[in-house]
């Protein structure tokens, strides 16, 4: 799965982009975008998860923007699920963006989900998010989380 974080100021603007054609295979066809590498998408979810833990009732996905759906938010991807091949667009909670916005890069660092030591590569991608977070914030936009199948690769 490729997976991305961008900012958009909201549902409708995400759904427009997305039915026009090209930031539904990449976000960073109009938002500001960040694609973590080297970290799995599964690590940097439950840090984000974990930052909220201390806020009762705060679940990480706010609503799945992109397909339109009804069906509960999830941004986890379940092996052999057909509704999670992508792409798809899940607008995080507010407060998972003013949690990343206002915690310094040392806190995030520090994040150690149900005790154990998560991957380096994940920790590295937390800073990276809480900037975007505090441009999200200062524009009054959202946070949302993208994912979409990798491409296939090339006949022949």
């Amino acid at each position: 799965m490729r997976y991305a974080f961008f900012r958009a100021p909201d549902p409708a603007a995400v759904l427009a982009a997305f039915a026009a054609g090209p930031a539904r295979h990449d976000p960073a066809a109009a938002f500001d975008t960040r694609y973590p590498s080297g970290a799995e998408a599964g690590d940097v979810l439950e840090l984000l998860d974990e930052l909220l833990l201390p806020l009762p009732d705060t679940g990480l996905v706010e609503r799945t923007v992109w397909p339109p759906t009804t069906r509960p938010p999830t941004c986890f991807a379940v092996p052999g699920d057909p509704w999670t091949t992508g792409p798809w667009a899940h607008q995080l909670s507010p407060a998972a963006r003013d949690l990343l916005a206002r915690s310094p890069a040392g806190v995030l660092r520090a994040l150690r989900p149900y005790g154990q030591a998560p991957p380096a590569a994940a920790l590295a991608v937390l800073p990276v998010l809480a900037a975007l977070a505090r441009r999200a914030a200062a524009a009054g936009e959202q946070l949302y989380y993208w994912l979409d199948a990798p491409p296939p690769p090339p006949p022949g």
